[in-house]
């Protein structure tokens, strides 16, 4: 085979080697509309170090 057929081979393996990954994280942890905002309220109100006047008590 010559020089050329066997880059078109590689590209071809590497399109369908791209493609297998791809296919296998159709499915994310979360739903692009899922947000958790007690979780991100918690964190943030943490990472400034500030007391959290608004839960309940």
């Amino acid at each position: 085979m010559t020089v050329l057929a066997w880059c078109l081979l590689a590209v071809a393996a590497l399109i369908i080697i791209s493609g297998l990954g791809r296919s296998s994280r159709r499915h994310p942890g979360h739903l692009p509309g899922d947000f958790d905002f007690d979780g991100y309220k918690t964190r943030e109100i943490v990472q400034r170090g500030v007391f959290d006047k608004t839960k309940w008590r």
